[in-house]
């Protein structure tokens, strides 16, 4: 579905620092997506069956759902398709508009979580800034779990301001469920030390050193026009 946002779309999200869309993706496009992510995902984690995913630890799949764009899911695709990129620039105002990171969340029967608390995207990132984000849940079954920061149903759209706090723990005790987050960043993007950050070390392995720019192999741009 075509998004049209309006002034009082960008008003709420400024006052709030969230704003939803219904019925964005459908029901098969979260279907492929969710598909593509758990391919890439079993294939990090080595596991041969889908139902795997299940018995793992949220920890070590959050761990390893990270920047599945680098292995073939197509981020950047998905957010020219939908209009994401100019949603994006409108609501956080900066271009160039650069994709920070994407986060597949596959949660299964453990409910173990990566987080002591609940926090902020930037507050867990270790990329500045991260202006926001977009969260989308792929998995059929809304989440049991009412919260303003988190999609009520399958394949809306919310977008949430980088600064405003998620309920992670809320999140994570959730069990059978999948969600993609695209966090957005701004042409200066910065590789800096973040403790609570569970990948802070992890462009170390692309030789980089904290206060280092994050080219754009690492941060790919979306929105410059």
């Amino acid at each position: 579905m075509k998004v049209t946002l309006a002034q009082e779309h960008i008003d709420h999200f400024n006052k709030t620092g969230a704003i939803e869309f219904d019925a964005v993706f459908t029901a098969e496009e979260c279907a492929h997506i969710l598909a593509q992510s758990e391919k890439i995902l079993m294939e990090r984690t080595h596991l041969l069956e889908k139902k795997y995913l299940n018995f793992s630890s949220n920890e070590n799949l959050f761990m390893n759902g990270r920047n599945l764009f680098r292995n073939g899911l197509e981020t950047k695709k998905l957010c020219a398709k939908k209009q994401i990129d100019e949603i994006a620039f409108r609501l956080l105002r900066k271009k160039p508009l650069k994709i920070a990171f994407d986060q597949f969340i596959h949660l299964g029967l453990q409910q173990d979580c990566p987080f002591k608390e609940d926090a902020t995207l930037q507050e867990i990132s270790s990329i500045r800034p991260i202006l926001g984000a977009l969260i989308v849940l792929l998995s059929p079954e809304s989440l049991s779990i009412e919260e303003p920061m988190l999609p009520k149903k399958t394949g809306n759209a919310l977008f949430v301001s980088g600064n405003v706090p998620l309920p992670l723990k809320s999140l994570f005790s959730e069990g059978n469920a999948s969600l993609l987050i695209i966090a957005f960043t701004a042409g200066n993007a910065m590789y800096c030390l973040e403790p609570r950050d569970p990948h802070t070390h992890a462009f170390k392995k692309e030789g980089l050193g904290f206060g280092d720019a994050l080219g754009e192999n690492l941060c790919p741009t979306i929105y410059h026009r």
